[in-house]
C-alpha cells in the first residue's frame, strides 16, 4: 500500500482478500486502519475470498456493504440537475451501462451513480444526494436501495432497460416518481423517436427468428429480462432459470418477509442502519407516496419471473452440466444462453450459445439502440448456425483401439 501510494497518490484504496489471503488468515481490515491513519486517505478491505458463500450474491452483499459503509456519503455536493436518480445493479456489460447513461440523458435525467459498472469513488460519495433510486438487478442490490432509504429517504422503485417495451415502462415510471409535465412530455418525445427503428428492425429480423426457441440460464435478473427481447423477435423461451438466485427472484418480494438465515447471511455482515442525523431526507412526504400508489405505482416491489413465464414453461435453478445436456436432448432448442462454462457443451450439440454473462464479442443490448444490436445477433446466430454442420472424428467414424503400456 505504502508503493502503491508513493507511485499513484490515490484518493483511495481498498484491499480484496483473495482464497489464499483467507487462508492464511491476514487481517486486511487491521492492517487497512494502520495505513489509513499513517497516509490519510479512505483505507478499506473486503473480505470475500471465494465470494464466502454458498452462491456469487454473497460477495457482492459484502463488497456493497463495505462501500455503504467506507464510501457513500462522504460528498454532500448536490449535482446542479433538475432530475437527479442512482442507477442500481447495472454493471456496464458489454458498454450496456454507457447507453443507458445515453439516454437517461437524452431525456434529461441526470445519473448520480451506477452501482457499480462505470462508477468512481467520488460518484459513491456523492450517491445519497440522488433523488430516487432505480435498481435493475434485484438480487445483487435490492438491499442496499433500502438502506440509501432508511438512513437518507431515497425512495426505489424496480426498472429494466433491457428490452423496449420495459425500457419505455421505465422511463415513464422514472418520469411519473418527479411529478412534472415538462420531463413527461420529454421522455414521450423520446420513447416516440426511439421507437421508430426499432419497430423497423422487428419487422426485418421476425420473418426469420419467428417460431423458433431459447433456453436461458443466467445470473442476477437477466433470465427474466432478456426474455422480452426475444417475445419481441417472435421466439418462445422454452426454459429459464439463475444460477445464484434466492426465492424472492423467482416469487417476488413478498416471500422476504419468511426466507430464513442460511449459509450466506452468516456470511454476511448485516448492517443496522439508522436515519442519518443531518441529511435524512424524506423525498416525498407519506402522503406523497401514497397518493402515487393510490395511481397505481409501485414502490420497491419485484414480482419475480414467475408472472412473466408462459405456462407450461420450465424454470430450473442452479442447472448442472448434466441437467444442461438431458434438456438440450429433450426440448432441443434453437439457441441456449448461459456463460462461458457451458459454452462448448452447447455448441458440441449443434446448437449456437450466446453469452449473457458477458457479451463475447457481441452488445451493447440494454435499451432501444442495443435492443437492435441484439436482434441483429440472434437473426445472425440463428440463420447462420455452422455449428449444426459440424461432427466430430468420432461422430463420423467412431473407433476404439488400445494397448498394453508395456508395449
Amino acid at each position: 500500500m505504502q508503493e502503491a501510494y508513493d507511485i499513484f497518490k490515490p484518493k483511495s484504496i481498498s484491499i480484496f482478500s483473495t482464497c489464499p489471503v483467507g487462508l492464511i488468515g491476514d487481517d486486511i481490515h487491521a492492517v487497512a486502519r494502520e495505513m489509513k491513519a499513517e497516509l490519510g486517505i479512505n483505507i478499506f478491505g473486503f473480505s470475500c475470498e471465494g465470494y464466502k458463500g454458498v452462491s456469487q450474491s454473497a460477495g457482492h452483499h459484502i463488497a456493497n456493504n463495505a462501500i455503504f459503509t467506507h464510501v457513500v456519503g462522504l460528498d454532500d455536493t448536490v449535482m446542479d440537475a433538475k432530475y437527479k436518480i442512482n442507477l442500481l445493479g447495472e454493471y456496464n456489460i458489454g458498454g450496456d451501462g454507457f447507453i443507458i447513461e445515453d439516454l437517461l440523458n437524452k431525456c434529461g435525467i441526470q445519473l448520480v451513480s451506477t452501482f457499480s459498472g462505470n462508477s468512481t469513488m467520488d460518484q459513491f460519495a456523492n450517491c445519497h444526494t440522488a433523488d430516487l433510486n432505480a435498481v435493475m438487478c434485484h438480487r445483487s442490490i435490492n438491499y442496499v436501495a433500502d438502506m440509501l432509504e432508511i438512513k437518507y429517504g431515497i425512495p426505489w422503485i424496480k426498472v429494466s432497460f433491457l428490452g423496449p417495451t420495459s425500457t419505455a415502462s421505465s422511463l415513464r415510471k422514472i418520469a411519473a416518481y418527479f411529478e412534472d409535465q415538462e420531463l413527461i412530455d420529454k421522455v414521450e418525445e423520446v420513447i416516440a423517436e426511439e421507437m421508430a427503428p426499432v419497430e423497423a428492425k422487428i419487422k426485418e429480423v421476425k420473418p426469420r427468428c419467428e417460431g423458433k426457441t431459447a433456453m436461458m440460464f443466467v445470473g442476477g435478473s437477466r433470465a427474466h429480462h432478456y426474455q422480452e427481447l426475444f417475445r419481441a423477435i417472435g421466439m418462445e423461451v422454452l426454459s429459464a432459470g439463475y444460477e445464484f438466485a434466492h426465492r424472492d427472484d423467482y416469487e417476488g418480494r413478498h416471500v422476504i418477509p419468511d426466507i430464513k438465515i442460511d449459509a450466506d447471511s452468516r456470511n454476511i455482515e448485516e448492517l443496522e442502519i439508522e436515519p442519518d442525523e443531518t441529511r435524512y431526507n424524506p423525498r416525498k412526504t407519506e402522503a406523497e407516496m401514497e397518493a402515487l400508489e393510490a395511481k397505481g405505482y409501485a414502490f420497491k416491489e419485484y414480482e419475480g419471473m414467475i408472472p412473466d413465464m408462459v405456462e407450461g414453461s420450465l424454470i430450473v435453478d442452479d442447472i448442472s452440466q448434466h441437467e444442461t445436456e438431458t434438456l438440450i436432448e429433450m426440448y432441443k432448442p434453437d439457441i441456449f444462453c448461459a456463460g462461458i462454462k457451458e459454452k462448448y457443451a452447447v455448441q458440441k450439440h449443434g446448437i449456437p450459445m450466446k453469452q449473457l454473462h458477458s457479451y463475447d464479442t457481441g452488445g451493447p443490448y440494454a435499451v432501444f439502440k442495443g435492443f437492435m444490436n441484439f436482434c441483429d445477433e440472434i437473426d445472425r446466430m440463428l440463420n447462420a448456425n455452422i455449428w449444426e454442420y459440424l461432427e466430430a472424428p468420432w461422430q463420423k467414424a467412431p473407433e476404439l483401439s488400445a494397448k498394453y503400456n508395456m508395449e
